[in-house]
């Protein structure tokens, strides 16, 4: 599964290291084969690293697998770092082959019907405050639609002179919607309608 190169000389001496050691300081737990890669939750795959060493070994982690398991830990790798606050070329290009593997994944992916249906269930039970209400209705009252070439975005209001400068108009596209768009949305919310009335 590894590739034997320096990386995984690396890797391997802060794993040793980590596994004859006692921190009394913040550890993190890690698999030392991944999850995604047929790791198992057992105490011998497990080990504790601080922060440090957890964000190196998961670094190390894209530079000693191939295939398919190398294209897991750059997705994992992505979503551990707050990439936004990054700007090496490092995290750079980690972040377009994270975003490009992600998108070939999720193109055409088809989620089953009980995988639909535990996220309805849990839906139920979302609760939004009023405090994260007031939040969101700070972040919004502040936003305007606009769109160019068909395509809408949110913008701040501060912002509507420069993007109407740029050739964007207010609000958003209607170029969607077309007569077969409408049909299939009102043959969709009669079905939903129907099958209530049926409940």
């Amino acid at each position: 599964m590894f590739i034997n190169n320096k990386y995984k000389k690396w890797h391997d001496s802060i794993i040793d290291r980590a596994k004859n050691r006692v921190l009394s300081c913040y550890v993190e737990r890690h698999h030392i084969i991944p999850k995604s890669c047929g790791g198992s939750d057992d105490k011998f795959n497990l080990v504790s690293l601080t922060p440090r060493e957890h964000f190196i070994v998961h670094l190390l982690l894209t530079k000693i697998l191939k295939g398919n398991n190398k294209a897991k830990m750059i997705l994992a790798f992505n979503f551990m770092c707050d990439l936004k606050k990054k700007n090496s070329r490092l995290f750079d290009s980690l972040r377009s082959k994270g975003l490009k593997i992600l998108s070939k994944k999720l193109t055409g992916r088809k989620i089953p019907k009980e995988t639909k249906a535990k996220i309805k269930y849990a839906r139920q039970f979302q609760v939004c405050s009023d405090e994260q209400r007031k939040n969101y209705s700070k972040i919004f009252s502040n936003l305007i639609w606009v769109n160019f070439n068909g395509k809408s975005k949110r913008i701040k209001k501060e912002l509507k002179e420069k993007y109407l400068k740029l050739g964007y108009n207010l609000g958003r596209s209607r170029e969607y919607l077309t007569k077969d768009y409408s049909n299939t949305m009102k043959k969709i919310v009669t079905k939903i309608w129907e099958n209530r009335r049926v409940a």
